[in-house]
């Protein structure tokens, strides 16, 4: 029950952040911002420059980089912490080592939402890629995602994420 009203305050939240403009945001002052949490991303999802060709370098850092008190609601509602993500990461690495360039989630459409002081909240349009019986990668799943970031030190991290799911282009 708990669980079920933390879901469904989030997916509100996402929903109205989602749906209502951003106002009173100087967006030329927040550019440089985006573009900072727009790399995060990127590292956080090894995409992009940030590509690894072995799956458990990737878990490894994302282990460290996201932040303590990370979670992540995934497209089907299940919610995991960060131990729990790193846990299925890891035995998914085990089972599938290597990483096509390109494979998995491929972030587009970044764009900052709101800033409240050291957390900000931004949506992404993620595409996931993964390769077919003859190596070519295919789309395998599209999501609008919530993603969220908090300034811990300094430094801009990962915070978790809500995904929702979308028909596939």
């Amino acid at each position: 029950m708990k669980y079920s009203l933390t879901v469904a305050l989030l997916l509100f939240a996402a929903c109205a952040i989602l749906l209502v403009p951003t106002q009173g945001q100087d967006n030329g002052k927040n550019a440089a911002l985006e573009k900072t949490l727009a790399d995060v991303n990127e590292q956080w999802l090894c995409a992009g420059q940030y590509y690894k060709p072995k799956a458990q370098d990737c878990v490894n850092f994302r282990a460290q980089y996201w932040a303590d008190q990370f979670f992540e609601i995934g497209q089907t509602g299940k919610v995991q912490t960060k131990a729990e993500m790193v846990a299925g990461q890891t035995a998914n690495a085990k089972a599938h080592p290597d990483v096509v360039q390109g494979q998995g989630p491929n972030p587009q459409d970044f764009k900052l939402m709101a800033l409240y002081g050291d957390i900000a909240l931004a949506t992404d349009h993620t595409i996931f890629k993964a390769p077919d019986a003859s190596g070519k990668l295919t789309v395998t799943g599209e999501a609008s995602v919530l993603r969220m970031f908090v300034r811990e030190n300094g430094k801009w991290r990962p915070a978790g994420a809500v995904l929702i799911p979308r028909d596939k282009k």
